[in-house]
Formats: C-alpha cells, structure tokens, sequence
C-alpha cells in the first residue's frame, strides 16, 4: 500500500513538471514575441519592408497588420510562416501600398502563435510617416504624389493631394479629366485611376492635378507609364581588333521613359571579378582581359518597375570580326590597286578578306538592261607583319574611263563576314584611240606633200577627257623622228620624200598619252601603177537615197592589216572634206549610210589596202547616192 501510494506521488509530481514546463514556454512566447527590428519605406516602388528576429523556435506563424493614418485603420492584415527558418534567423517580409507612402502615415505591428497555442499580444506600432510635416513646415503649397514616378502600365493608381495644413482640396484631375475624391485624412484627398494606358504619356509624361481653396489649379505633377523591362534579345558579342568586345542586343519594345527614368543596362563579366560596365541602350563595350579566352558575360536592364537578366557565352577568338579602315584606291586604265589596314594585332589568325567592285550605271534602268550589278572576288588577306597589317589587292580587267565604287570586309576563316566598309568610289583612267589616215599629194619626182587627218576616240563616260595636244612624230630613210606639236587641230602637214615614211601619232592627256597610232607612208615606186587619176580602172556604183552605197571588192592575199574607204563629204568638188572608214582584213565589203551623202552629188571612192609597206590604192569607185537630172547634178 505504502508502495502504490509512492508510485502515485512520482506520477504527480512528474505531471506537475511537464504541465508547467509547458505552461511557462507558453507564457513565454504569449509575452515575448519578438519586435519589428526595422521598417524600411521604398517610395519609388511603394514598398514597405518590415525585418524582425526569431527568438523561439516554437514560434511558427506570426500574423502582421498594416494600418493607415494616425487612427491605425487596418488596410491590410496576413500571416507569415517561421517554419523554415531557425532560432537567430531574421525574417523579412514586404509590402507594396497602392497608395503614395508619402500621402499618408503607414504603421506596422505584429504577434506570433507558438505551437498552435493563443496569440501573443501585439507588438508595438512601427510608423513611417507621411510628407504632411514636410508640406506645413517648408513647401507650405499642395503637393501631389505619386511625383516623377514609373507607373505600371495597365495597373490601377491612387493620386493623392497634401495640403497645408488650414488649406482644403476641391478637385482632382488626371489628363484634363476629373475623378472623384477619396478621402484619405481631414485633408489629404486621393483619386482612383484604373488600367493605365502607355498610348496616354507623351514625351513627358502623364499630368495630374490640384485644386484645392486657394482658388487656383496651382498643383500638378508628371509620371511616365512603363512596363516590367523586357529581357535583353538576340544577346551576342564579338570583337574587331582583339582589344574591345563589344556586345549587342535588341531592347525589345520602346519603353517611353527618357532621362533619368529610362532603362539603364549593365554588362557583368561572371567569370572575372571586374566591376560592372555600364551600357547603352542596346550595345555595350568592355576591354578584353589579359589571357582570357572563354566569357560568360550578363546583361542585366533595370527600370524603377524591376529587372531582367539575359547571359551569354562565347571564345573570344571564335567572334572575331575584322574591320577594314583607310581604305584607298590607285586606279589604272583596266586596273586598280585596293589597299587597306586591319584594325588591331591579327597576327597569327587566319583571316580572309572580300573585296566588291560594282561598275556605277548611269540609271536604275541600264542597271537592270545590264544584269548583274557587281563582281567580288574572295581571297586570302596580303597583310604583312611590320607592316601594321596593310593589306591589298589588285582588280584586273576593269573598262577605261568608268565610274565604279568598291568596299571591303574580312572574316575570320570559318566565322561569318564581318561587315562591309563604306564604298570608295573611284575612276580608272581614259583611253583615247586615234583613228589616223593620210592623204598624199604628189608635188615632183622626189617630193609629196602629206596630210595626216585623225579623229579621237574615247571609251568610258566617268568624265570628260580634255586632250591638251597631239604630239606627231615621222621619220624617213633612217633618219631620226621629228617632232611636230600640234594643238585644237585635227589634221597636221608634212613634206617628205620619195622613199617610206613612218608615222607615230599621240595624244597628251591629262594622266598621260594615249596609245599610239601608227600609219606608214609607201615608197613612190611601190604604190604601183593605180592612181586617183586613172579613169581606165573607175568603177561605176549606184547609190540609193534610203540604202547609201553598197561597195565591194576583190580580197588580196598581200593585204594584212586591213582596208580603208576613203572619199570626199562634198563629192568630187572642191573644197574636199576627207572621209574614211576601216574595214577588217577579213571584210571586202562596206555599206555607206544614205544620211552621209547629198542627193545628186558624184562621189569617188577610193580603196586601200593596209600592207607592211604602207597602204596602196587598190580600186577607185564613183557614182550618185540617188541620180537626179543632167543639170542639175554636180
């Protein structure tokens, strides 16, 4: 007996012990929950952020009002769980307020549950105040918040008024339109404006407005209307020069904020400790760093409504793009020089180079009647070192006197091109041809006099090729060149003698001379027994006023370079105006236009074969291009 009632006194008063081991952690948690340790306002996000600490374990749900005003009327009442966290752990919990914090006081408080027990009793009120002090004691005017703010677009906004203090609000407005009021405080008024849109803001912003007893509309202020920043697209990097890297990215959608409220981008390096780089609004450049190859670079875009984050990872070596500079041009007559540098030490990569030269038409339509625009040609880069990277390339088979524009890019072999240079435009030089005939008088036995008659050529139409004189050189019997200047003529005399004569002629322009024109002079003996005067061997040929002349001869195996017509533009009269035309060696024909020539008029022909000794008068021909009556042909 005596031992049960000892076994029933250890129950009790090992009961005893527990209930009030229990009752008194209870107690302690009902009585020491812990305090806000810090408020902190934000009033460009509107947010209120409350920290505290843990001090119990058993604590697992602690509940945390929000109240307005100096009355503490409760807006906004929620639970937070401590499950997760230990003892000495700080918990943070945020709050964003749809109204301004600056247009009103805004205070927080908080109890905790321990072990699904009772509350504990409330905690102190933590208070972050308004700007009335503020307005009553320095600004003394209306002020109306939200002021110089990124507002959400779509999102719904509460604008408030703050008067001094004696000073009432009478109306309120946004863009020119009125809302009613909602009364915050005695004096502090507020409007509701619902789903803002961003086609409302202009470059400067979005208006509100204050009326308030002292008669005039005296209060406003701007907001800009954004959205949430868009994630960097497309993010990519590359370098010209192995020195600078630079970045690119598309924004994405315009966000209608400027100064200091627009977007602001941040490039980081993940993979060096380097500071931050601040960037533009869709490129960004950093230097290259020392020995490293491999980047794992971030682009981070923030605005006041929050951020995003795009990453990108590239060899350095793998994104180089070369760029041409200086690029300049030596034209020739059917060549170029193009010449180059390379920005930057390339030495030792295997780069390629492009070279575009596009011949510049006259207008989009003999560009399309032409064909292809443009010829390129891909070929290694002649870069030298030493020679600061100069590089250059010849364009061969060119026309003379023709306008053409070319550029420049370079690729690393295996990478894409990098891009084009700026076209330089450039002319290759003229080529000026005279086509030379002679007409030779016989004076005595041992003198002629000769006639040198040409007409110049000129290929191409870049520009207008000024000839500044014509240089005649002839010489006879071996004896040396002689040298006759001749200027703004055409034609030039000679006295020579009987035997062969060589002639060079030469226009002088302005990059030089032209190419020589060669005509040779036969001896007497060896012109043989046909003259301009032998009517015996005169061939009749009839003319047509719509056809001209049709004129054919014999082919001669001693002829090898050719045959020229020649004839008077005035008929056989006097004065004659010389006339001539080539003809292939491999031709014994000409056809003659009808507008060359005048009705009833009698024209000579006569045919020369070009031989290694000189031209020799082969045939002589005459008759009328359209034959009219005996009195009156001439």
């Amino acid at each position: 007996m005596m031992h049960f009632s000892r076994s029933c006194l250890m129950v009790f008063l090992t009961f005893s012990l527990y209930s009030n081991r229990y009752t008194q952690e209870a107690a302690g948690c009902k009585h020491s929950c812990p305090n806000i340790s810090k408020l902190h306002a934000n009033v460009a996000t509107q947010n209120l952020e409350v920290r505290w600490l843990i001090n119990h374990t058993s604590i697992d749900t602690y509940e945390i009002q929000v109240g307005r005003t100096k009355n503490f009327f409760i807006i906004h009442n929620t639970n937070v769980s401590s499950s997760t966290v230990g003892k000495d752990s700080v918990l943070t919990w945020t709050w964003v307020s749809t109204l301004p914090l600056q247009c009103a006081d805004h205070s927080v408080r908080m109890r905790c549950f321990c072990n699904h027990s009772d509350p504990s009793d409330w905690s102190q009120w933590i208070t972050n105040y308004g700007d009335q002090e503020t307005v009553d004691r320095f600004w003394k005017k209306t002020t109306m918040f939200p002021y110089e703010q990124v507002l959400k677009e779509g999102s719904t906004i509460l604008f408030c008024c703050v008067p001094p203090r004696g000073v009432h609000i009478t109306n309120m407005s946004f863009n020119s339109t009125s809302y009613p009021l909602i009364n915050i405080t005695d004096q502090v008024k507020a409007i509701q404006v619902h789903n803002l849109n961003i086609t409302e803001a202009s470059g400067s912003g979005v208006y509100s407005w204050c009326e308030d007893t002292t008669a005039r509309r005296n209060t406003y202020c701007s907001n800009f209307i954004s959205f949430y920043p868009q994630r960097p697209e497309n993010l990519t990097c590359s370098t010209e020069d192995l020195t600078t890297i630079t970045c690119t990215w598309n924004p994405g959608r315009p966000a209608n904020l400027f100064g200091s409220h627009r977007r602001k981008y941040t490039l980081y390096i993940e993979n060096f400790s380097e500071h931050p780089i601040t960037c533009g609004e869709s490129s960004c450049s950093v230097q290259a760093l020392p020995g490293l190859e491999h980047y794992q670079v971030s682009v981070v875009v923030r605005n006041q409504l929050g951020e995003e984050r795009q990453s990108y990872t590239f060899n350095i070596t793998d994104r180089v793009f070369p760029v041409p500079e200086r690029v300049t041009v030596s034209p020739g007559v059917n060549e170029a020089n193009v010449s180059w540098v390379l920005r930057g030490n390339l030495s030792g990569l295997d780069l390629l180079c492009q070279v575009s030269v596009e011949q510049v038409k006259p207008n989009r339509q003999a560009r399309q009647a032409d064909g292809p625009e443009s010829e390129s040609a891909l070929m290694p880069q002649v870069c030298h070192e030493g020679l600061k990277n100069q590089c250059n390339v010849t364009l061969q088979q060119l026309l003379p006197n023709t306008q053409y524009t070319t550029k420049v890019r370079c690729s690393l072999r295996g990478n894409p091109a990098g891009r084009w240079t700026q076209t330089v435009n450039f002319n290759t030089y003229p080529v000026v041809t005279l086509d030379v005939w002679r007409r030779v008088i016989e004076l005595s036995h041992d003198r002629r006099n000769v006639t040198i008659l040409w007409t110049p050529q000129f290929s191409g139409s870049a520009f207008t090729v000024k000839i500044k004189q014509y240089q005649l050189f002839w010489k006879q019997n071996g004896g040396h060149w002689i040298l006759v200047r001749v200027r703004d003529q055409t034609q030039a005399e000679i006295s020579i003698g009987p035997g062969q004569c060589y002639i060079i002629l030469q226009a002088v322009i302005s990059t030089g001379s032209s190419i020589p024109a060669h005509i040779t002079i036969p001896p007497v003996e060896k012109e043989g027994q046909l003259t301009a005067g032998s009517q015996q061997i005169v061939t009749r040929v009839t003319g047509s006023a719509s056809g001209g002349f049709n004129i054919f001869w014999e082919k001669q195996e001693n002829i090898t370079c050719g045959y020229t017509v020649e004839w008077c533009i005035l008929g056989s009269g006097v004065p004659c105006n010389l006339q001539w035309r080539r003809v292939p060696v491999r031709n014994t024909s000409v056809s003659l236009p009808a507008e060359d020539f005048e009705a009833g008029r009698r024209y000579n022909f006569d045919i020369y074969g070009c031989t290694e000794e000189g031209d020799k008068l082969l045939a002589i021909y005459n008759g009328y291009s359209q034959e009219l009556s005996e009195l009156i042909m001439l």
